[in-house]
């Protein structure tokens, strides 16, 4: 196979990666402040109404552009630009039209989905949050116009302001209201606004660049000779929008499960309600490191879907099975990485980050699921290049239902430590099913060979050597400070990537074809060969 050709497979990994980590630290980063700030019981009113907003977020990047975009390039392809700023717009009045429905509903339905999570006063942040759909309409449109166009910049530009915006807001409302003393629901309410006022910021930035290329489109539209059928164009964003961002949404729908579940049940366990609600803010501070954990594969996930379906439309197996081992196994040794490294050092890590180390065992196991996270996500993105986003789908509508009935059962007989072990089930399933699915079209573990037990040789000496080392300065330091937690936590970070790192090139987990097609592929060649003490052949 063609080195050449496979870079551009990695060179676009490389270019999601870092555009997804840039808005994913920045999501991760503001919440630490803000958890600081608010304190567990604020964290925890803004979690329970984050998956909301959310899940608007993911229809506008993800969802509902790509689905405008695909019609728009179909009518540029034909020469009819009267086609595509049909589409447009006709994607804006059926997007405006669902856009007011979940408005509505959430907005009047906000004292009963309170009352479902066992805390009445979470009406009015969810109040707030409900306005966030009234943006997506303009958002998805515009951006996905404009994606099939060919012009990314305003999707690109729009993501980075809507963030910087929503997360400035946010921490300076949260800071005036502390300051004020208003109070964590006050804060969460506040919180929730920010987000609003974040996507506010990018419908006004895609409104204005939209008006400034209006010319532009006007002399093109000149050409048009046909108008399409709304009902075609409803259809399609309806049919394709969600099954596009379905692996995207996985991750929301999980967290809007416990936002729905959790408090209920450790009320049920016994546990005070006010207690209860700051417990189910600590079991909050994992989402966000499990978030960060998951840019890596998400981003890989969606960069192999064009040349899945490429290979697939040729019926290609060869290439699938190739570009699908190699993923799937830079999925495993990132989330066995991850997972392992997170469980070892969560107890600095929660201090380092949320000012003390509450909970930190049942943390520590919900970083597991990082490992089949990451395994799934990369899954779903080969079967939605092979044409399977429905059998995805019907994964996902499974493992939530599922994850409500382990909830239910596990939170009230073990508290967050059920909550913990019902997600990593959840996402060992979908891995599972997902990778299975896989085997079956492609016979894909009778060819490729993954390597497992070396990679689980490498994590093996990345916790030896990362749980000496962290000990050791535990030890040396004799105090367990929010500063000295940072030194160990950022030190043993470090520590564990590089002899993890050394561990698999040692033991020859990439062979050097595989090494050459990540990125600085050529530099990691050279640094394996002189880790296993070879010389390059000549």
């Amino acid at each position: 196979m063609n080195a050449s050709n496979n870079k551009s497979f990695w060179q676009g990994a490389v270019l999601l990666t870092a555009v997804a980590l840039v808005m994913k630290v920045m999501s991760v980063g503001y919440r630490i402040p803000y958890q600081n700030l608010a304190g567990d019981l604020g964290f925890y009113v803004y979690q329970q109404v984050y998956p909301f907003y959310s899940i608007v977020i993911i229809l506008a990047t993800y969802g509902f552009p790509v689905v405008i975009s695909r019609l728009v390039s179909d009518s540029n392809s034909k020469g009819d630009h009267l086609g595509a700023i049909d589409v447009a717009r006709i994607s804006f009045y059926s997007l405006a039209f669902i856009g007011l429905v979940s408005f509505a509903v959430l907005f009047s339905s906000a004292p009963y989905i309170a009352g479902l999570m066992g805390d009445r006063a979470l009406s009015l942040p969810l109040r707030v949050t409900s306005f966030s759909f009234l943006v997506m309409p303009l958002i998805a449109s515009v951006r996905g116009y404009f994606q099939g166009k060919e012009n990314m910049f305003p999707t690109a530009a729009s993501q980075l302001i809507e963030q910087a915006v929503r997360v400035i807001a946010i921490l300076l409302l949260t800071l005036s209201i502390i300051k004020g003393g208003y109070g964590a629901y006050a804060a969460g309410t506040g919180a929730a606004a920010g987000s609003v006022i974040g996507g506010g910021a990018a419908v006004l930035f895609l409104l204005f660049y939209f008006l400034y290329r209006k010319k532009t489109i006007n002399r093109e539209t000149g050409n048009g000779k046909r108008k399409l059928s709304i009902k075609v164009v409803l259809i399609r964003l309806l049919k394709e929008g969600f099954a596009i961002c379905v692996s995207a949404l996985v991750l929301v729908l999980i967290q809007l499960v416990d936002a729905l579940t959790i408090v209920p049940s450790l009320i049920e366990a016994g546990f005070d309600g006010r207690i209860a609600r700051i417990t189910k803010g600590v079991f909050d501070r994992g989402q966000p490191l499990i978030q960060l954990g998951t840019v890596l594969a998400t981003s890989l996930s969606l960069s192999l879907v064009p040349v899945i379906t490429k290979a697939y439309l040729k019926r290609d197996f060869e290439t699938i099975i190739y570009y699908s081992s190699i993923a799937l196994k830079v999925s495993v040794v990132i989330g066995v990485a991850a997972a392992a490294g997170l469980a070892i050092i969560i107890e600095p890590v929660n201090t380092m980050l949320f000012t003390d180390n509450a909970r930190s065992l049942e943390l520590g196991v919900l970083g597991v699921s990082l490992l089949f996270s990451s395994i799934a996500l990369t899954a779903a993105g080969i079967l939605q290049g092979m044409d399977a986003a429905r059998e995805v789908a019907w994964y996902v509508v499974l493992l939530i239902g599922l994850k409500v009935l382990l909830n239910l059962s596990l939170v009230p007989a073990f508290g967050l430590m059920g909550a913990a072990f019902s997600t990593v089930g959840v996402f060992s399933l979908f891995a599972f099913l997902s990778v299975l699915s896989i085997h079956k079209k492609t016979g894909l573990f009778y060819k490729a060979k993954f390597k497992g037990i070396k990679v689980f040789a490498s994590m093996a000496a990345m916790i030896i050597v990362v749980g000496i080392w962290k000990e050791t300065l535990y030890v040396i330091s004799g105090e367990e400070d929010r500063m000295s937690a940072a030194v160990i936590a950022v030190s043993s970070s470090c520590i564990g990537a590089v002899s993890y790192l050394l561990a698999l090139l040692r033991l020859h987990v990439f062979n050097d074809e595989e090494l050459l097609l990540l990125p600085k592929g050529d530099k990691l060649l050279s640094f394996s060969r002189l880790v296993r003490r070879e010389k390059a052949e000549t």
